[in-house]
């Protein structure tokens, strides 16, 4: 019997350990850098594992014997799910795996900017814009810290979703501008129909925040209209706190003139959050083969991390910021970044690519009771 041929980004953590040990399989490490149609043909490849900044589309596929993509992350809009549904191609993701890690770079935002403005947070408001995985988890995190929470997210609304009682839904983009100090993204990219979220967040909606307030952005590149924040918030002693960037992975650097945080898209990239979003896509990766994947190698890297402190000092801000700080280092992320700017353009994508492909196994600090379920 042939084996199943897999090509995988050896950047993905596991996957190697995973699928080597499997009888049936043939692995292929395949950095995105070099992929191609040529290359997949030439390998025979069936399964192809892609980290979030490859793209894949019908062009790249075509001709190829792929019938199944896999991409440890949340987001697909790097894939055109669509036009390889069409064509018969399974493609899996794993959205939630690492909403923790992203909701925990939301609160170390929020704590800096804080800390930096010498506001307290259960005197502001929070808008949400986007009620999912990541958002949900935003909004108990933010109540946690005694702050106000606005939620935006009409298609959820639509659909009949019960949101917490303690937070304000709102059918108003501006008027949650307008009235949060803190505004942060979890929408997917999305560019057409009646819910498009590119340059969601954009001249008008940036118009209307308060001074000194914080935007977060850790969607996706596209929804904030950079050159929008660029020019309208510094004018508002406004801060940003950006993981996610437009021309990724170029970094935008007018942006870091009102950055607290600037980070290559690694606010999801806690230990934790990589093993479980590795873990459970080779699980979807099994079924679709037809395959038993031994997942002891997940359990062992799980336990190789630092597990998170068994009280957090939700009161105490300067403690809870400096357990953060301590486990998550991401202001020493931000001063690599600003680095950056010191190359030439032309390899400033390759220290963004090989900052995440080495990226540390930092640990995640924040829990809730009830883990692995948030209750709301």
């Amino acid at each position: 019997m042939s084996k199943l041929v897999c090509c995988a980004d050896p950047t993905i953590p596991l996957v190697a350990e995973l699928l080597q040990g499997q009888p049936q399989v043939q692995l292929y490490p395949l950095p995105g850098t070099e992929l191609s149609s040529t290359l997949l043909r030439r390998l025979g490849c069936q399964a192809l594992f892609v980290r979030a900044g490859t793209r894949v589309d019908p062009p790249l596929l075509e001709g190829t014997a792929v019938r199944f993509v896999g991409t440890p992350s949340a987001g697909i809009d790097h894939i055109e799910v669509e036009a390889l549904h069409q064509r018969g191609i399974t493609v899996a993701h794993t959205p939630g795996c690492n909403a923790n890690a992203v909701a925990e770079y939301v609160v170390f935002a929020l704590l800096v900017w804080a800390q930096h403005t010498g506001r307290e947070l259960p005197r502001e408001r929070i808008g949400i814009i986007g009620f999912g995985h990541i958002g949900r988890r935003v909004a108990v995190y933010a109540h946690r810290l005694g702050m106000e929470v606005w939620v935006y997210d009409p298609p959820l609304a639509r659909r009949g979703f019960h949101f917490p009682a303690w937070t304000l839904p709102t059918a108003s983009l501006r008027s949650l501008c307008a009235a949060c100090s803190v505004v942060t993204l979890h929408v997917p990219l999305t560019h057409s129909g009646q819910d498009a979220t590119w340059h969601l967040l954009g001249a008008e909606e940036l118009a209307l925040l308060p001074a000194g307030a914080l935007v977060i952005q850790t969607s996706r590149g596209g929804v904030l209209d950079e050159a929008a924040a660029a020019e309208l918030l510094p004018a508002k002693g406004a801060f940003l706190a950006v993981d996610v960037w437009e021309r990724e992975p170029l970094v935008n650097w007018r942006l870091l003139e009102r950055a607290l945080l600037a980070t290559p898209h690694i606010a999801g990239h806690t230990w934790q959050a990589r093993v479980a979003c590795s873990c459970q896509l080779l699980e979807q990766f099994a079924r679709w083969a037809g395959l038993t994947v031994d997942t002891a190698p997940c359990e062992r890297a799980l336990a190789d991390c630092p597990p998170p402190p068994p009280e957090l000092p939700w009161e105490d801000p300067h403690r809870l910021l400096a357990l953060l700080r301590e486990r998550r280092r991401l202001e020493d992320d931000t001063r690599t970044v600003r680095s950056w700017r010191n190359l030439p353009e032309s390899e400033q994508p390759q220290a963004f690519r090989a900052f995440r492909a080495s990226y540390p196994r930092r640990p995640e600090t924040l829990s809730l009771p009830g883990e692995p379920s948030v209750p709301l």
